[in-house]
């Protein structure tokens, strides 16, 4: 509501700007409410000893279900929304599964220090802090990728799903060498466990050809420029526009725009803030709805009826819906097409009417406070007021009143009539687009 506000105030452009120059944007109500997230801050080797010692309470779970709740109440709470929307595309684009071993103390890092310092820098700057990330490293098996016995899983990845895109004009040859630059790039096992390394001793000398670029270096500097070209390389551009403007604009967005973002992206040698502007500057005017991903739907219902929680009820209804936080198995990310989410709406329903009926642990909302002001106080205004709040118009009189009746005669009061049509509202349909 808030937000909504603050762009009828200042207008798109302004309210843009504001939002890209996100540091500027106090957060500190936010901040309190994740202080008491000590693993946030800590180390990688800090969050393995506490959870291995069983340190005050502290176990494997607890590092993830603290990132987690960070993560739903910045998404909720925060002020600096395109700076979160952000940070959700780029763990999307360089998705990491928290559930393999031993990420649960690698991914705290991770977030915090590649996708969030970079959500809105430089994307050559953010995908070189993922190459070093031994979240990413670990996730992608790049550990036990040693000289005389390759592994090209992250190699693969890197070009197919972080650079250049599955078409980017790369062949299999390109990723075998890259993966051969990659040899000995690992993660530390004992001292300062957790940290980045790179083990001379397991990597695989000898010149190497990448995409044309031949790699006469040695050492750790060979897949560093490798990174530094694929991060700037035309096909990069093309493929991370794309993605950018499939999230904002459209499932097929328009060439012209990404057209226009691509040149930006090489003009710029990467700035994601640059590229936002011509995104949204001039592609919302090409803007078409899409279907709510499990995530966006939740953090709207939540929104709409201003609501009040701890975050860790939903975990289990995103779990139901199929999107908990870094707990997909795949590297592909969560789907951004609308096509991929239009399943099974029962997960949905059951989460409207927890969160209707305040069901849901740790979480409230005063749902009568909500109505319109010059309600007469009658079911049928009333109904009208949830749909005004929910959908942006009232409902036709034959839909409500049919609502109503459906409800009444099934034996419900009054205000479970409401509960009930408020939860089929926000489960309806026309909640699901945005």
């Amino acid at each position: 509501m808030d937000e909504r506000a603050r762009l009828a105030e200042i207008g798109l452009a302004n309210y843009i700007e504001e939002q890209l120059d996100f540091e500027t944007i106090n957060d500190f109500a936010l901040d309190l409410q994740l202080s008491p997230f000590k693993t946030l801050g800590m180390a990688a080797n800090e969050i393995e000893a506490v959870t291995n010692q069983l340190f005050d309470g502290y176990d494997r779970e607890r590092p993830i279900n603290e990132l987690r709740q960070a993560t739903f109440l910045r998404q909720l709470y925060s002020k600096r929304q395109l700076y979160e929307v952000m940070v959700d595309f780029w763990s999307d684009h360089f998705n990491i599964f928290i559930e393999k071993e031993p990420i649960f103390y690698l991914k705290t890092v991770d977030d915090r220090d590649v996708i969030r310092k970079h959500a809105l820098g430089n994307f050559r700057d953010l995908v070189w802090a993922s190459a070093h990330s031994p979240a990413m490293l670990t996730y992608l098996d790049n550990q036990a990728n040693v000289k005389g016995t390759p592994n090209e899983n992250y190699a693969r990845e890197l070009m197919e799903l972080h650079t250049l895109g599955v078409d980017g004009g790369y062949s299999q040859n390109d990723v075998m060498q890259l993966a051969r630059c990659l040899t000995g790039w690992s993660v530390k096992e004992h001292f300062w466990l957790g940290d980045f390394v790179f083990k001379e001793d397991q990597h695989e000398p000898g010149e190497k050809n990448v995409l044309g670029l031949a790699i006469q270096e040695s050492g750790q500097s060979e897949a560093e420029q490798v990174i530094e070209h694929l991060a700037l390389h035309p096909s990069t551009a093309k493929f991370i526009c794309t993605k950018l403007a499939r999230r904002f604009i459209a499932d097929e967005p328009p060439q012209e725009i990404v057209e226009k973002a691509s040149q930006t992206f090489l003009n710029t040698e990467g700035d994601i803030k640059s590229v936002l502007r011509v995104i949204l500057l001039d592609g919302l005017a090409f803007a078409q709805p899409k279907y709510k991903r499990p995530l966006n739907f939740v953090l709207s219902a939540l929104r709409m009826l201003n609501a009040e929680t701890d975050g860790i009820a939903m975990h289990d209804p995103l779990m139901q819906m199929g999107q908990l936080y870094f707990n997909l198995p795949t590297p592909d990310g969560y789907p951004d097409r609308s096509d991929a989410w239009q399943g099974s709406l029962m997960p949905r329903w059951q989460f409207a009417f927890a969160l209707v009926r305040n069901e849901l642990n740790d979480t409230t909302h005063n749902l009568n406070s909500l109505l319109d002001v010059a309600s007469t106080g009658s079911l049928h205004t009333d109904v009208d007021s949830l749909a005004s709040l929910l959908l942006g118009t009232p409902l036709d009189r034959l839909t409500r009143d049919g609502m109503i009746d459906t409800v009444h005669s099934a034996g419900a009061t009054e205000e479970e009539t409401l509960q009930i049509i408020a939860a089929s509202l926000i489960a309806s349909p026309a909640f699901q687009w945005r």
